[in-house]
């Protein structure tokens, strides 16, 4: 019988946790600071971007020297004598090392792209008007009980529940939320935690994740449902009619955006927070109570990104059904698989992938595979032994399986040849 216990390796002495603090600036002056430097790391990823692409374009041209590589280390070079140019002197009003962090996620991004096959996701410039005024205190982080210690700001008062004071603190994400006239800052604060203070995942025990459209089934049955947003998405397509009629906020409008616009455009944002922080929510406490189940959970490695690919095609090869693949997409990414897995991935003592290819086909009892087994998106039944389960807790079963660890589920009265 295949070992369903934890993996023999060494746990780690210590572990990352983050935790989601109230921010409060207190005075008005303080929080255009903190808008202020967002706002440097902002001009910074777009005049170090265009740099890169100009230096690109010439080197295509001329092909004179090395090729422009932005990583880190390259761009941080540039940046430091962006900051000595007298036309950019203004910068040094503004912490060095939290600005020059900007840099990391344009590098960082660039990796991504040039990692990507088919090169999508190529870096873009930020405007202010869609960019969330964020940024990054690297290093050095300074905390004081409900205190935080941003550069070149002072000593900001901290609100929320926070389990892990006195931990060593590594770097802090500073984020606004709310509009600009009413905003709202947070603390994302990364703590490095002695694994013995972390919750810890159960011993022992496996469990399969089979993840579907607005729910996931596990291995012994337990469904897990996506919460139900129909109200906030009809809220959220109101605002968006009664923003779009707003002088400057229309799809072809360009004349200057109106303060009224602004106001709807702060409410529309506001439900998009409200619906990601249910979905965000549902997956915590999902993923939470299969790390308490069980210490391994085994998931299909799914590519996201290829089946969320829109169906349009091109002008000499048009798509077909495109209205409803585009339909399945939006459920796909509501459905939050990607956060299912980042979520069990530092919460289970182990998250294993494995192939996806049949495993809603397989009859989990005898190992049949057909198309014909599934009756419905909700029933299986196998043709060759009569096997008729939930479809998607046949899946999970299956899922489990192909990882070379038992199940132990316990099939109802209904589940029976």
């Amino acid at each position: 019988m295949p070992d369903t216990s934890h993996p023999t390796t060494e746990a780690p002495e210590t572990v990352h946790r983050t935790v989601r603090l109230r921010l409060y600036p207190g005075e008005a002056a303080t929080g255009l600071l903190l808008t202020a430097i967002a706002g440097a790391c902002r001009y910074v990823w777009n005049h170090l971007l265009a740099d890169q692409e100009r230096r690109y374009r010439l080197w295509q041209v001329y092909r004179i020297g090395p090729k422009p590589v932005p990583t880190f280390f390259t761009l941080g070079l540039r940046f430091t004598a962006l900051r000595h140019d007298p036309d950019h002197a203004w910068l040094k009003d503004y912490p060095y090392k939290v600005v020059r962090y900007s840099l990391k996620y344009l590098a960082d991004a660039y990796a991504r792209y040039k990692a990507d096959s088919e090169n999508e996701g190529k870096p873009r410039f930020k405007a202010r008007h869609r960019t969330v005024p964020a940024f990054t205190i690297p290093e050095a982080v300074r905390m004081d009980g409900d205190r935080l210690y941003v550069p070149k700001v002072g000593w900001l008062r901290l609100a929320g529940s926070d389990p892990y004071v006195g931990c060593r603190p590594l770097t802090v994400r500073v984020r606004m939320e709310g509009t600009e006239q009413h905003p709202k800052w947070y603390a994302y604060v990364c703590y490095e935690v002695p694994a013995e203070q972390a919750k810890q995942p159960a011993p022992d025990g496996a469990l399969g994740l089979d993840r579907n459209v607005g729910q996931a089934t596990d291995s012994e049955g337990t469904v897990y449902a996506m919460p139900d947003t129909d109200k906030l998405d009809a809220q959220i397509a109101r605002k968006q009619r009664e923003l779009s009629r707003k002088q400057g906020w229309g799809p072809k409008d360009r004349r200057p955006k109106s303060n009224r616009g602004r106001r709807v455009n702060g409410q529309l944002q506001k439900l998009h927070r409200q619906r990601a922080r249910k979905r965000d929510d549902a997956t915590h406490q999902a993923s939470r109570k299969l790390a308490d189940t069980a210490h391994t959970v085994v998931v299909e490695d799914l590519n996201t990104q290829a089946m969320t690919k829109s169906a349009k095609g091109t002008v000499e090869a048009p798509g077909r059904q495109v209205k409803q693949k585009a339909g399945l997409n939006r459920s796909i990414l509501e459905s939050g698989w990607g956060s299912w897995e980042r979520k069990l991935a530092y919460k289970a003592g182990a998250l294993r992938k494995v192939n996806p290819a049949y495993t809603s086909q397989r009859c989990s009892r005898c190992g049949h595979v057909d198309k014909s087994n599934r009756l419905s998106q909700a029933v299986f039944a196998c043709g060759a032994c009569g096997f008729r389960a939930n479809a998607d807790h046949n899946a999970a079963i299956n899922i489990l399986a192909r990882a070379g660890l038992p199940s132990r589920a316990r099939f109802g009265p209904r589940d029976r040849g």
